[in-house]
C-alpha cells in the first residue's frame, strides 16, 4: 500500500482528470479504436520509461479540454515526478490492464505504470465525437485498489 505522502502526490496528479469540452482537439481525430489503443500504448511507453512530460505531450493534440488546463496539469506532473520517484523508485515499464466500452461513444483504457516499488494506475477515457475519437479525460494516481473494483 502506498504511503500517505505518495497518495497526496499522486492525488494531485489524479486531479488532472479532464471532463469539459472547452476546445476542440488540435490533431486529426483518431479514426478507430485500434488507433486509440495505439496512442494510449505510445503514451504508456513514455510513462513506463519515466518520461511523463513526453507522455502528456503525446496526448495533448487529442485532448478535448482547454489547452491551458492541460498544460497546467502537464507542468504539475513534471514538478511532481522527482518526488514520486523518490518514493516509489524509477519507472520500469507498463502493463495494459483492460478496455471497457460504454455504448458506441465512450472507451476507457486502463494501464499501470510499473515502478520499482509500486504500480501507478493510468486511466484514459476516449469520446467518439462526430469527427472521430479524442481524449475526453485521463488520470493517474495512487489508488491501485480501484483496479479491483468492478
Amino acid at each position: 500500500m502506498p504511503s500517505l505522502t505518495l497518495r497526496s502526490l499522486l492525488a494531485s496528479l489524479a486531479a488532472v482528470a479532464f471532463t469539459g469540452l472547452l476546445q476542440p482537439a488540435h490533431a486529426d481525430p483518431l479514426k478507430s479504436e485500434t488507433e486509440v489503443r495505439a496512442l494510449a500504448d505510445k503514451v504508456m511507453a513514455q510513462a513506463g520509461a519515466g518520461r511523463t512530460d513526453d507522455a502528456y505531450g503525446l496526448l495533448s493534440p487529442y485532448a478535448l479540454v482547454d489547452i491551458r488546463a492541460f498544460e497546467g496539469a502537464r507542468t504539475n506532473a513534471r514538478s511532481a515526478r522527482m518526488a514520486i520517484e523518490a518514493l516509489v523508485g524509477n519507472s520500469v515499464g507498463y502493463e495494459f490492464i483492460r478496455s471497457e466500452k460504454v455504448g458506441e461513444s465512450l472507451l476507457k483504457l486502463t494501464y499501470i505504470e510499473k515502478t520499482e516499488r509500486q504500480a501507478i494506475p493510468w486511466m484514459f477515457i476516449f469520446y467518439k465525437a462526430p469527427a472521430g475519437w479524442a481524449v475526453s479525460s485521463f488520470s493517474n494516481g495512487a489508488n491501485v485498489d480501484a483496479l479491483f473494483e468492478r
